[in-house]
């Protein structure tokens, strides 16, 4: 199951995050040059489909990699759109408490989110994350 990174403490996630990126390097890395995946923009579905067909096709690791992958890209690297998200989604593709989460959705039934501006007002949002976030951030 997968955990929002700030759920975990700090030294866990940064060693949880460190373990994903070698997995990332060790199986991916093989055949691919790693900027093509950290410029891709997908939903987390398509990362799934992705890596599943790379399975397919010979890609080489052991469940526990896979899973480190999958979770990686899921939080770093999945697209989301904050105006039809389920609180879930919210809390680890935007990294924000459960609490935060219900907060933006809450804010989206009385008005949909128009823009990061509007996604950077709700009390609690880390909006350097998001900043750091908003390509892959929709409306």
């Amino acid at each position: 199951m997968w955990l929002p990174i700030h759920a975990v403490l700090a030294d866990d996630a940064q060693a949880l995050l460190a373990r994903e990126q070698q997995s990332l390097r060790a199986v991916c890395g093989k055949c691919h040059n790693l900027e093509l995946i950290t410029n891709a923009q997908k939903s987390f579905d398509d990362w799934e489909d992705t890596v599943q067909m790379m399975i397919d096709r010979g890609a080489r690791g052991t469940d526990q990699q896979f899973d480190d992958i999958l979770d990686y890209l899921h939080r770093t690297q999945s697209t989301i759109n904050v105006n039809y998200a389920d609180a879930h989604e919210l809390q680890i593709v935007l990294n924000v408490s459960a609490k935060v989460a219900q907060a933006i959705i809450a804010r989206r039934e009385h008005s949909p989110f128009k823009g990061l501006d509007d996604l950077k007002s709700v009390a609690g949002v880390d909006t350097e994350s998001l900043n750091a976030r908003s390509g892959l951030i929709f409306f």
